[in-house]
């Protein structure tokens, strides 16, 4: 920017002392030729006889009224009206006046050869101290302006690589920091820290909250399920009380898939520890866990499909709250029709036949607590889950959907992930 900022100079510059010299020298030479038509009118008034004038760059011809005269006028010259006339000779520029004084018409031309060497090397050297100065000024302000902004651009490039869970304020210190640390970058060096200290403790109260939360949920819901597991093994259980049973255990399994997804969610690292585990047996186990959800539907089929027994590296329990959070999406939207699990080499897909998605729903279901059409049951927290798991899993999800045919959802895997 400094560079084109001292060219921009340079030739504005330029310009200006051209213009104002191309100006200057025609006014001057037009002065100068005037000056001369005076002295001459003036010489004849005293002397009949004085000269014309004559020097290396004018010369001058005075025509009688009475005829006769200088009879070395150029042709052409006699046409002219009085006045000044600009001419070129032999590639050279001429200026010509043509005066009507008492006796006779006087004739002055003045060669603007040597005058345009002087102004052409004038304004050389003009423009080339001009130069100088203004890469100077212009080194001499970089110079500064760069030990100014050096802090900020360095405080800046420390920031960027920051860890967002521990970031390293020592390295943003003023007294580490390049260049002229000034106050304004002392403030915000201190408006950063401020930043950065109540970051990590909204983010660190929020993360013992879900913690603690999730912890404290998991008694009673334990006991919940427990209870309702003993209640429906109890052959006295009267048989209208099986289903209402079974829905509390279903929702009781729900619930505690949120509270693990909200567990693993508020853990800083990845979402739980890594371990080598057997995607197949994982699939088989929420498929079967889903078939409850399908005892009202027995129109539904769902089905386990094996292209691939893959071994991946990575948290188990990240993997079964996707895979739980999926099929129960499937399964509550279906009513008809199949949910086929297929678990491939690099990818696991859940496709349903039932109500699909147009691209309005598709744009936001991602979206946590949105649920296309709010008459109908859901927390509509399912898949904004499952994308946050498969994000810090590093496990790709995405979906694909036709409204009224059914949906298609794709967990894929990296190449570094799978183990055969």
């Amino acid at each position: 920017m400094f560079i084109v900022q001292a060219v921009l100079a340079v030739v504005a510059v330029a310009v200006v002392l051209y213009a104002s010299g191309s100006l200057a020298r025609d006014w001057l030479t037009a002065e100068r030729i005037r000056a001369e038509a005076r002295a001459f009118e003036d010489g004849r008034a005293r002397d009949p006889a004085h000269p014309v004038p004559g020097t290396a760059t004018v010369h001058a011809w005075f025509v009688p009224s009475s005829g006769g005269g200088d009879a070395a006028v150029p042709a052409g010259y006699a046409r002219l009206a009085p006045g000044l006339h600009n001419l070129r000779i032999a590639g050279v520029r001429h200026r010509l006046l043509v005066e009507e004084q008492r006796g006779g018409r006087l004739y002055i031309n003045m060669s603007f050869a040597l005058v345009d060497r002087v102004a052409t090397w004038t304004l050389f050297i003009a423009v080339l101290l001009a130069s100088i100065a203004i890469a100077a000024v212009s080194w001499l302000s970089y110079r500064i302006a760069r030990q100014m902004v050096l802090p900020v651009t360095q405080m800046a490039g420390e920031v960027a690589r920051w860890d967002p869970r521990a970031p390293d304020l020592d390295a943003i210190d003023p007294g580490r920091l390049p260049g002229e640390v000034g106050r304004e970058v002392r403030l915000l060096n201190e408006a950063l820290r401020g930043l950065t200290e109540r970051t990590q403790a909204f983010m660190r109260r929020e993360r013992d909250f879900t913690r603690e939360a999730s912890h404290e949920l998991r008694t009673p819901l334990a006991v919940v399920r427990v209870a309702a597991d003993m209640l429906r093994g109890d052959p006295e259980t009267p048989p209208r009380m099986q289903r209402s049973l079974g829905r509390i255990q279903l929702a009781a399994r729900e619930m505690e898939g949120v509270l693990d997804a909200f567990l693993i969610l508020a853990r800083e690292d990845v979402p739980g520890p890594e371990e080598e585990f057997e995607l197949l047996a994982l699939a088989a186990n929420a498929v079967e866990d889903a078939r409850e959800m399908l005892a009202d539907k027995p129109g539904v089929v769902l089905a386990l499909h094996e292209e691939a027994a893959p071994r991946l590296r990575g948290s188990s329990r990240a993997m079964a709250v996707m895979l739980s959070n999926l099929l129960n999406n499937a399964c509550f939207f279906t009513e008809s029709g199949r949910i086929d699990v297929v678990v491939r080499r690099n990818r696991i897909e859940i496709r349903d036949t039932g109500i699909g998605m147009d691209d309005q729903v598709l744009e936001r279901v991602f979206e946590p607590f949105f649920r296309a059409n709010q008459y109908v049951g859901g927390k509509g927290m399912g898949l904004a889950i499952a994308r946050q798991l498969s994000e810090r899993a590093g496990w790709p999800l995405r979906i694909d959907s036709v409204a009224g045919q059914g949906t298609t959802v794709t967990i894929e895997f990296a190449a570094a992930r799978v183990q055969h």
